[in-house]
């Protein structure tokens, strides 16, 4: 609610949409500390001091680069619930990939700026017409997006692992195996052996869609089982 523009003084030479613009290209690129009033003043060719004007505290950058960066993209209501929360799965997850600092940050703080109270408005309107009450509306919400949230730092921090360390997913269990089997011929581990023998762990993508379908089938048994029980109710 800070107004931009003071009521005296000269007209300020950026906004703080743009601020939050070269903030968020380092922080992908770098890192969320990376970030910092030094770098974003360099980056923009001004004074360190002068950014304080425009956003006081870190928290003040911090809340305009997640708002800039969440975004708002519509979406319309098609009736199909689960094909209304695949879509707004898939994109939350491609906003986390593309801003690697933003899961873990917005994760630990309560932002309320307009793009994403726009997307909260229309996520709430996605679920509109379910025969849901509020409670149940902002626990299917947010059985949703924490679970995405959850996916993709675990996503994040795997290919973070793979770049410092130079060993991926499949070069990882090669090296475990001979440790592992010794492991299992003890026979002290009957489910873990019948895991490493049925399982093939699919990449990201694959995963990210099991589990997915799985929350879905879940929300979709109890939005069925809900809205059955208010029509029995509503007959009687």
């Amino acid at each position: 609610m800070r107004p931009e523009k003071p009521a005296r003084g000269p007209a300020p030479a950026h906004s703080r949409g743009e601020i939050a613009a070269v903030a968020i290209k380092i922080a992908d690129s770098e890192g969320i500390d990376a970030a910092s009033v030094r770098n974003i003043a360099k980056e923009l060719g001004t004074g360190t001091m002068t950014l304080y004007r425009y956003l006081p505290t870190k928290e003040d950058l911090y809340a305009v680069m997640i708002d800039n960066a969440t975004g708002f993209e519509p979406q319309e209501p098609t009736g199909n619930l689960r094909a209304d929360l695949t879509i707004l799965a898939r994109r939350r997850r491609q906003i986390f990939l593309r801003h690697p600092w933003l899961a873990p940050l917005l994760a630990t703080r309560p932002i309320m700026g307009p793009n994403i109270l726009r997307g909260l408005e229309r996520d709430l309107a996605l679920l509109g017409g379910c025969d849901l009450d509020m409670d149940e509306t902002l626990d299917v919400l947010n059985l949703l997006l924490s679970w995405v949230s959850g996916a993709v730092q675990a996503e994040l921090t795997e290919q973070a692992a793979t770049y410092q360390s130079g060993v991926d997913r499949h070069a990882w269990r090669l090296r475990m195996k001979p440790y592992l089997m010794s492991l299992l011929e003890t026979g002290e581990f009957p489910y873990l052996s019948k895991m490493t023998q049925a399982s093939e762990i699919g990449d990201a993508d694959e995963r990210f869609e099991n589990g997915l379908s799985m929350i879905l089938d879940g929300i979709e048994a109890r939005f069925t089982t809900t809205t059955e029980n208010s029509g029995s109710r509503s007959a009687e």
